[in-house]
Order: C-alpha cells, then sequence, then structure tokens
C-alpha cells in the first residue's frame, strides 16, 4: 500500500482506499477517496462544507510499468452557501489533479500533449501503443488543438519569409522574432495587405528584415513606415547568381571553349556527346533552330516598337520568354543536363565496359547481368551510359575471337571521369560566387581563364566588385558600382542594378545591420518537415500550434 501511495497523483488531497490488479488485462485499478473538507464553488468562489452527496469518476492516468492504471476516485457534491448564486450545488474541483468534466489526470494529460506536439499524429499514436496509452492519431491532433497559443509580445527585430502550404498552389507567411530566434506568427498568404494588416495590430516594430519581395516591401511599407527594412545578404547575391546565370547563358560557346581547353590541358580529354558534329535533320537540332529563330524575331519586333505582350501573342510564346530573350545579347543556349551523381552506376561502369569490350552491347542484357550484382539503379539511367558509348567513335580495334562470340562494334573507347563537372553557366555563376578559401586549384585556374575572356571579363569584374561591397560591408561603394552596372553593356546587369535602386534603403541597410534573415531560414525549414509528418491533417491553425509551441 506504501509504495501505491507514492504513484498517486497527490498524497494529500487524495486517500487510497484499496486496489485491484488484473494480470490477464494487465490493469492496476486504484479507489481513492478526496479527503478535503472544504470546497469552493465554480461562480462565487465561496467556500462551503455542507455535502449534498457523493459520486464516482473514473480517470486514466499513467501506465505503471506494462500496466495501464485507472483511478476510481470519490468525490462530493456540495451545497452553495450563497444565497444569491446561480449555482445551488456544485461539484468539488482539485484543480492540481484533474480539470472539471475530464476523464484524464492532468499530468497524463500532459504527457498525452507532449508527445503529440513532439510526433504528431499518425507517429504519436504508434508510440502511444508502444507505451500503454492506446490513443488514436485524431486524439493526439485533438490534444494539440486544445492548447493554446502563448501570449504574443511584439518583437523589436521581425524576420518574414514565405513558406508552401501546397507547392505551386498555397503559401503563408512565417514571422519569427530575430533577437530570440524565436517564430511567433504564421500568416494564412503571402499578400502585402495580410502582413500590413498584421503589423498595424503589432505596432513597435523597428527593425523588418526580409527577402528581396516586392510584396513583403509593400506590406512593410505601408504597415510599418517607420521600421527600418533589410534586404537578406544571403538573397542578395542569390539575386546575383541569377543574374550571373542568366549572362553566362548568352555565352554557352566561350563556356564549351574554356572547358575544352582546360580538360586538355590536366590530360583529361574526355568526349562528350554535345561534342560531336548533330545532324541537322535530328530533332534537336530542329528544336533549336526553331528557338534560333524566334529568338531573331523577338528582337527584331523589338526594335520595330512593339510591346512584349504583343511580341509575345505574335509569336505564341509568354511573356517570361520574351524577357529572357530581349535580356540576352546573344542566342541563349539550352544547357544540357549531365546525371553524374546519385545514380549508383559508377561503381559498375568498369564491368560494363569489360562487357562492351568483349562485344555484349545489349542494354537490357546489361542491365540484369549488373542488377545480379546490387545495381540499385534504373533501367534509364544505364541506356542513357550505354546510348553515349554508342555515340563515341571505338578508339582501338576489337579482338577477332571476341567479335566471333558476340556481335558488336568493338571496344569502347575510354571515358576518364572528370574530376569536375561540366562547365555550364549555373557552375560558372558558383566559381565566382565561392569563398576564396574553399576554392580549389583547379578552380582558380578555371576562374583565371574565365576572367581572360574578353566576353566575360566584364560580367566577371561586375560581379566581384557586389560580391565585397556584401561580403566586407562597403555601402559608401553601393553608389558607385551601381552606376558602372547601369552604364555597362550587359543587359542582365543593368537590369539587377535597376532592381537594386528601387530597393536602395534595404539593401544598404542590409550591407550596413548586423540582421540576417538566417533564423527565418531555419526555422522554415523545422516547419516543411512539421508540415510533411502532418501532410494530409496539417491545417494552419493546427501547424502553428504545433510549430510555435515546439520552438
Amino acid at each position: 500500500m506504501d509504495l501505491i501511495s507514492h504513484l498517486l497523483p497527490s498524497q494529500t488531497e487524495l486517500s487510497l482506499q484499496h486496489w485491484n490488479l488484473d494480470t490477464t488485462t494487465q490493469q492496476v485499478t486504484v479507489y481513492l477517496a478526496s479527503t478535503q473538507t472544504v470546497a469552493q464553488c465554480p461562480l462565487c468562489h465561496r467556500p462551503s462544507h455542507r455535502i449534498h452527496s457523493h459520486y464516482d469518476r473514473t480517470l486514466k492516468d499513467l501506465p505503471v510499468v506494462q500496466f495501464s492504471l485507472t483511478i476510481v476516485l470519490t468525490v462530493c457534491k456540495v451545497f452553495c452557501l450563497n444565497d444569491t448564486c446561480p449555482r445551488r450545488i456544485f461539484t468539488e474541483r482539485l484543480p492540481g489533479i484533474v480539470a472539471p468534466w475530464a476523464r484524464r489526470t492532468i499530468r497524463y494529460a500532459e504527457h498525452l500533449k507532449a508527445i503529440a506536439l513532439a510526433l504528431g499524429g499518425a507517429a504519436g499514436a504508434r508510440l502511444s501503443d508502444q507505451i500503454g496509452y492506446g490513443h488514436s492519431r485524431n486524439s493526439m491532433l485533438r490534444a494539440i488543438a486544445s492548447l493554446p497559443l502563448p501570449q504574443l509580445t511584439t518583437p523589436k527585430v521581425l524576420g518574414v519569409d514565405d513558406f508552401a502550404l501546397r507547392k505551386g498552389h498555397n503559401y503563408g507567411t512565417i514571422l519569427v522574432d530575430l533577437e530570440q530566434h524565436q517564430p511567433i506568427a504564421l500568416l494564412p498568404d503571402r499578400t502585402a495587405e495580410t502582413l500590413e494588416t498584421w503589423l498595424k495590430e503589432h505596432p513597435g516594430v523597428e527593425i523588418l528584415s526580409r527577402d528581396r519581395s516586392k510584396t513583403y516591401k509593400r506590406g512593410m511599407s505601408q504597415g510599418a513606415p517607420d521600421a527600418i527594412q533589410v534586404a537578406d545578404r544571403f538573397h542578395l547575391l542569390h539575386n546575383l547568381e541569377e543574374t550571373l546565370e542568366t549572362a553566362f547563358k548568352g555565352h554557352h560557346s566561350v563556356l564549351k571553349q574554356v572547358e575544352k581547353a582546360q580538360r586538355q590541358a590536366d590530360g583529361l580529354e574526355v568526349l562528350h556527346p554535345s561534342d560531336l558534329p548533330e545532324d541537322p535533320q535530328a530533332p534537336k537540332a530542329l528544336n533549336r533552330a526553331h528557338r534560333l529563330e524566334t529568338y531573331e524575331q523577338t528582337h527584331a519586333l523589338r526594335q520595330q516598337g512593339y510591346a512584349i505582350k504583343d511580341i509575345a501573342h505574335h509569336l505564341g510564346i509568354g511573356k517570361r520568354t520574351v524577357y529572357k530573350y530581349l535580356a540576352a545579347s546573344t542566342f541563349p543556349e539550352r544547357q544540357p543536363t549531365i546525371r553524374q551523381q546519385g545514380s549508383g552506376l559508377e561503381a559498375y561502369k568498369p564491368y560494363i565496359q569489360d562487357q562492351w569490350n568483349r562485344g555484349q552491347q545489349q542494354t537490357k542484357a546489361l542491365f540484369h547481368q549488373i542488377q545480379q550484382q546490387g545495381y540499385p539503379g534504373s533501367y534509364s539511367t544505364l541506356a542513357r551510359y550505354t546510348h553515349q558509348l554508342r555515340q563515341l567513335p571505338a578508339s582501338g580495334k576489337p579482338d577477332p575471337e571476341s567479335l566471333n562470340a558476340l556481335p558488336g562494334r568493338g571496344p569502347a573507347p575510354p571515358i576518364s571521369a572528370s574530376p569536375q563537372p561540366p562547365l555550364r553557366a549555373r557552375r560558372a555563376a558558383w566559381l565566382i560566387l565561392q569563398q576564396t578559401e574553399t576554392r580549389t586549384a583547379e578552380d582558380n585556374i578555371l576562374l583565371e581563364q574565365l576572367a581572360q575572356q574578353p566576353e566575360l571579363s566584364g560580367v566577371i569584374s561586375l560581379a566581384q566588385g557586389f560580391i565585397d561591397l556584401v561580403r566586407q560591408r562597403l555601402p559608401s561603394q553601393l553608389d558607385d558600382w551601381l552606376q558602372a552596372a547601369k552604364t555597362s553593356s550587359i543587359k542582365a546587369f543593368q537590369s539587377f542594378a535597376k532592381g537594386l535602386e528601387e530597393d536602395y534603403n534595404a539593401v544598404k541597410a542590409g550591407m550596413t545591420l548586423e540582421v540576417s534573415n538566417g533564423p527565418v531560414e531555419g526555422q522554415n525549414n523545422r516547419l516543411k518537415m512539421l508540415k510533411r509528418q502532418m501532410f494530409g491533417r496539417a491545417n494552419l491553425e493546427l501547424l502553428e500550434k504545433r510549430f510555435i509551441l515546439t520552438s
């Protein structure tokens, strides 16, 4: 009895009458009685000792080892001694043990809410079965929904970013206190009006951090006109990367020449299918010819004074395509995608080449062979590789015996694995944005070769100048850089500089203040994890409670 009494929710307000142990159902039932002599009316709060009757409450409590614990608690109904009180009879309250009308003890309910907050519905239900709680996922979600949000204190430094409730369809806004690194609210959309309303309802924000969104800029300007807006430095460099990619896409042939020169210098001459002469009647060649013709027509119509929407309607293309073509000084070649990582094929390439040289050049047969050896990838990945082998010219004479044994085209040429990925516009942009200390010797050589190209030297010089402004915090030099970018002949940087001028104060504040949107991005990643845990049930109210209360 002493051991059981120590397991009770309270030893001062409850007395142990007796208990039963059922080993078949693994159930412990404890019979308790309240020891209170005076009860307080819940309406008028007047104490009373006049008992009307007794009744039993059945409560679920924390399990004991592998046994479920049920409490049968005897409490009183009491007369209210206040003649003016509308409540004539009330039930005895035990606020530290159980809530009115509840069927669970307070400590049990708190455990249930903690599990639901940490794991969500389905995962919380699975854990509850293991530890003897036995609740469904709906019960877990109801436990979260019953929790109140903490009282909101308006922060002085507020970070704003958007998040996807359903990517490509529904978006919301996340608000984070950047001093405490705590999320404070989720807004149902990412419109300027919603943000403006929230800021007006919570005056006192002094600094607002955001990305380069014009929508958030408008909402902040109207909702908190006296607050300082800060453009996040990461997003400034991200916008620069996009500008570099746009500029480099117009110089695809230059990038290809630089890459080829580097491979030759390193003794890693590798033939790619894109290096081979293309049949002018091939579908890809015809597609490129059609896009080139559209590109030339776009510039011709623009020179004649046609509006963007009229050009798009006349040529049957989108306005974004028109903008892209007009921003490119030369025809923007499509960047081929080279799938090199994550396919799992690299470990099997020596075996494939050996079989290829022996004359076994049927993709399906090769696929079955490497599957038996543990190849986890798909047939299409192997088919792309064997197609590449067929496109490349043979580099040796076939073995006559192998040719007699199996039909084939001879030994496959040795395909060296280049230590660097192909030089495309994105990689060239990343080379420039990379920190100096993280670049390899090969990266430095490649960057130097790019800077020596007359077509690219101006692009690289402007990009490196802006990187120094952001990373070294040099707001005093921003005006000179903007003037240089606007007067350059590079359309991508002219457009980039125009956008920076429209957001001039926020950009300059980003180079001056220490405020960063990094904590907001971190909270956004955590929000994505919670959203995916609750995919089918993550409505905004439920998601907000779990997101804020678990921070």
